[in-house]
């Protein structure tokens, strides 16, 4: 069995369709609907279906679906035990904003000096979303806001930093005559902040609720509103005419999450040991 053919048919199910999991992988979607029709010539079964405008697995799909997004596990496992020992090979590493806004010119430095022949993949994304991707097998690695649950044992999280959390106010204007700029309580980071925010105050008025840290230190800077926010490494950058009060022991906890069964990879060992300092830095 060709696992291109299985990539493919598994992306266009992730995906909703041919067109999107062309994309995905890089080729045609004339492409991926040969791979899917040699995948079923094979397989003797149908496997898609279209509902509407989206493909589904059809019933005889659902049932092989486990075993075949393990195959592409095991192939990626199966390259990573050949690499073990050595610094090259593609890394795919997904990281939240801040860390890329903050730590991404270091890393892909470091990491050209010390592994040359490392073949970096940075790709951004909220912390759930990079922890799901992590877990369908599309990331190597991931640095991410600690999750708020057990994480499985086949999973393990290295702590890089604590960052303080607290409020953010425009200098010279008191916070409680602006409405307040809430990180969203969707982000895992953000539903800290809002538990936190609610030990302190009741019934605030919102202006706005988003994802995006940078763009609220800067409306907070503007003048536009407050926030509960973590103070992450350039937040001065984003917001110079704002002034951060911690709140006392209340910190979002960011680190790397990675498979256990990585835990002697010299890869991310590496960039374990640069992450970190350039959070010391």
């Amino acid at each position: 069995m060709d696992l291109r053919f299985v990539s493919s048919l598994i992306a266009v199910i992730d995906e909703g369709s041919m067109a999107a999991a062309a994309r995905r992988g890089g080729i045609t979607p004339a492409a991926v609907t040969q791979r899917v029709a040699a995948l079923e010539a094979q397989l003797q079964v149908r496997l898609l279906l279209r509902a509407g405008r989206v493909m589904q697995p059809t019933p005889e799909c659902r049932v092989i679906l486990p075993r075949l997004r393990q195959l592409l596990r095991d192939e990626v496992a199966l390259k990573r035990d050949l690499q073990a020992e050595v610094l090259q090979g593609a890394l795919r590493l997904g990281a939240i904003s801040t860390v890329i806004g903050d730590h991404a010119a270091h890393v892909v430095g470091q990491l050209r000096a010390a592994a040359p022949e490392v073949e970096l993949q940075l790709i951004p994304g909220a912390s759930h979303a990079l922890f799901e991707t992590f877990e369908a097998g599309g990331l190597d690695a991931a640095v991410i806001v600690k999750p708020g649950f057990e994480l499985p044992k086949s999973m393990h999280f290295t702590c890089l930093a604590q960052q303080q959390v607290g409020w953010l106010c425009p200098v010279g204007t008191p916070c409680a005559e602006l409405p307040l700029i809430r990180y969203s309580r969707e982000a895992w980071g953000g539903e800290q902040c809002w538990q936190a925010l609610q030990t302190q105050t009741s019934g605030p008025r919102v202006l706005a609720e988003m994802d995006a840290l940078e763009s609220i230190a800067q409306m907070v800077s503007d003048g536009l509103g407050w926030s509960v926010l973590p103070r992450w490494a350039s937040m001065g950058r984003h917001a110079p005419d704002a002034v951060f009060t911690p709140i006392e022991g209340v910190y979002r906890e960011l680190g790397l999450l990675s498979w256990s069964r990585d835990g002697r990879s010299p890869m991310l060992r590496l960039v374990q040991k640069i992450l970190a300092e350039g959070e010391a830095r």
